[in-house]
């Protein structure tokens, strides 16, 4: 019984002294992270990259404004006739027959005459948003894209080549203005997709019997895309802000938590450094990331540790980013080379 009760009283000791050593741990932690850094050059170039003053004819509000009426739409037919385009062409679209691609066009007048009126639209400036979830659905914007080039498919068909000409161009040049203007990486990467879909269709059209007298003459296709257009800067800054924005709800939003989260949110919130962080992942941004930033020394995770583990966490694939924006040039010059 002795050996029992001795035992015990180590075990209790060894509880308590983990007590101990972790409570100094925990207080140690906190005054190491007693500070905030001051905003860093990176962080204020992202910020300024925010800042913008409002535009006349600013397409964004324009579908902003009207996306919830254009989706109630089905357009499963449309989506699966561009749906295997590739760089090869648009089979189903190439193998469907013109009276049912007629009839299409007629059951969507609507989204295709707004789309075409977007055209028109000088800008495409996209607010700073407190979370992504503000963003409208771009579903309907990408159909009245396919709507469009279904209408230059079928007048191509019947040789109306001028007319052909002026819709590709009009297509082209509004996706390339917005893939400069774009502020978050999913806008970008819709217009990205957007694009692939315009060269799709017009590798397509090369396939077309065509006058040799009247070759094709579109701007934006013989235009280089430009580092602007390729660039995720000003992408990454939206993402930076977000990531921002979503950290800090996170750690101060305790409304859907019980007593022990909640306890665990308290003790944890001192170990986030907001300035810290938003200058790491400023870096971390930098796209590709700087050497400062690949490979941190073990005593560096004592500043900042939660900052830290949410930048690496939340980082996006940059690689794969910019590896899609750069096919788009090489798109660019395959059809180029079909011409």
């Amino acid at each position: 019984m002795s050996a029992v009760i001795t035992l015990s009283k180590i075990v209790i000791k060894l509880v308590l002294a983990l007590f101990v050593v972790g409570g100094l741990g925990y207080l140690l932690l906190l005054a190491l992270n007693w500070q905030d850094e001051a905003p860093s050059v990176p962080a204020l170039a992202l910020q300024q990259q925010l800042l913008s003053e409002p535009v006349a004819g600013n397409g964004y509000q324009r579908y902003q404004a009207q996306q919830a009426a254009l989706k109630t739409q089905d357009n499963t037919t449309l989506q699966q006739l561009f749906a295997g385009c590739n760089q090869a062409g648009c089979p189903a679209l190439a193998a469907a027959d013109t009276t049912q691609l007629e009839q299409l066009l007629l059951e969507n007048t609507t989204l295709l005459a707004f789309y075409q009126q977007l055209l028109s639209s000088n800008h495409w400036q996209e607010p700073v948003l407190a979370s992504a979830d503000e963003l409208p659905a771009f579903q309907p914007l990408l159909n009245g894209q396919r709507l469009h080039l279904l209408q230059i498919y079928l007048l191509a068909q019947q040789g109306h080549w001028l007319q052909v000409e002026q819709l590709l161009a009009a297509d082209l040049k509004f996706w390339r203005n917005l893939l400069t203007e774009n502020r978050y990486l999913l806008t970008k990467m819709i217009s990205s997709a957007a694009i692939e879909r315009h060269f799709n269709l017009a590798l397509q059209l090369t396939n077309l019997p065509k006058p040799a007298e009247t070759p094709f003459n579109i701007t934006p296709w013989q235009q280089p895309f430009t580092e602007s257009e390729l660039s995720l800067s000003k992408a990454l800054a939206g993402e930076w802000q977000l990531t921002e924005q979503g950290i800090t709800a996170a750690l101060h939003d305790t409304s859907d938590l019980n007593f022990l989260e909640k306890l665990g949110l308290t003790l944890v919130r001192p170990l986030y450094q907001p300035q810290a962080s938003s200058n790491e992942l400023a870096l971390l941004l930098s796209c590709p990331q700087t050497e400062a930033v690949a490979e941190l020394s073990w005593y560096q995770w004592f500043y900042n540790p939660l900052g830290k583990m949410i930048n690496r966490v939340s980082m996006p694939p940059c690689d794969d980013y910019l590896h899609r924006l750069a096919q788009l040039e090489q798109q660019r010059q395959q059809l180029q080379a079909r011409l």
